[in-house]
């Protein structure tokens, strides 16, 4: 179900971007098929709401910029990583809007069984979607591994100094999930029940398939509080010379890891970023 636009005023945008817009508004049409997706666009406000009520979550989007559209349909998920790092979308909600987001997509995709078939992603509008992926994957052509070229891409993906990454991970240093007994764990203790998991485990050789499928839903619970730390300590990022675009890739890789262990969707790709004071390329990878 669709709910017309409201309140109209128009953003000014180029004959393109409202070509990008129309599409994005068909595909969502179509697509959204659980949840509710609510775009709101200065005074306009248009609601994308699923039928099947398996799925009860909300997101409600906020443009800033009609650069969000063009990105999103020529890029697909890529796109919609870089529109909200480059702040040309928030939400209304920030503490779940971004989660709630990405799990309606990854509900809907599994609802809408044939398109994921034929497709096996988001429908690509566009014939510059198909440009798009061959640029990424030069890029990866480019980053194949030899001994010198390791070193950079380890250098690229990890070196973002102890500094930041103690603001928001525990005692332990732990960069991988805890072992949670209960939703309100401490971080540390559940770190350290998955470091005597694994040495038992190990020394039992008893690590099986089983235990692996389950790590899933520590893993959301760990990043969701690795999040939290990292939004209550964000004065101690910024005081590192981090600026906001950082602070959003940050928050794109929480939620996004979040949403796929939560729902065992796999899937992966990266963002970049790069430090305000350094002209080195980092990266997540997600």
């Amino acid at each position: 179900m669709v709910t017309p636009m409201s309140n109209r005023k128009h953003m000014v945008m180029s004959l393109i971007e409202k070509a990008a817009r129309f599409f994005f508004t068909r595909f969502l049409t179509h697509f959204i098929s659980t949840g509710c997706v609510t775009i709101l666009e200065g005074g306009n406000m248009v609601t994308f709401e699923g039928k099947d009520s398996r799925c009860h979550l909300k997101s409600e989007l906020e443009i800033h910029s009609p650069q969000f559209y063009w990105k999103v349909m020529t890029q697909v998920d890529l796109g919609l990583a870089d529109a909200f790092i480059n702040g040309d979308f928030s939400f209304v909600n920030k503490e779940t809007g971004l989660l709630n987001l990405i799990m309606i997509l990854i509900a809907s995709k599994e609802l809408n069984s044939n398109l994921a078939e034929k497709r096996g992603r988001w429908t690509p509008i566009f014939l510059t979607t198909g440009l798009s992926s061959a640029k990424h994957f030069l890029k990866h052509l480019y980053r194949q591994n030899n001994l010198t070229q390791a070193r950079r891409n380890i250098s690229r993906h990890y070196d973002l100094s102890n500094e930041l990454f103690t603001i928001f991970l525990d005692d332990t240093m732990s960069y991988s999930s805890g072992v949670f007994k209960s939703d309100d764990e401490d971080l540390k203790i559940a770190q350290m029940r998955k470091i005597y998991l694994l040495i038992e485990k190990t020394a039992y050789l008893s690590c099986s398939i089983e235990n692996v499928e389950n790590i899933g839903i520590h893993y959301y619970q760990t990043l969701r509080l690795w999040r939290k730390n990292f939004f209550e300590r964000q004065k101690q990022i910024t005081d590192l010379g981090f600026d906001d675009r950082f602070v959003r890739t940050c928050e794109y890789y929480f939620d996004y890891c979040a949403a796929g262990f939560k729902t065992r969707t796999v899937g992966d790709y990266q963002v970049t970023h790069t430090h305000t004071y350094s002209s080195i390329n980092k990266c997540f990878l997600m």
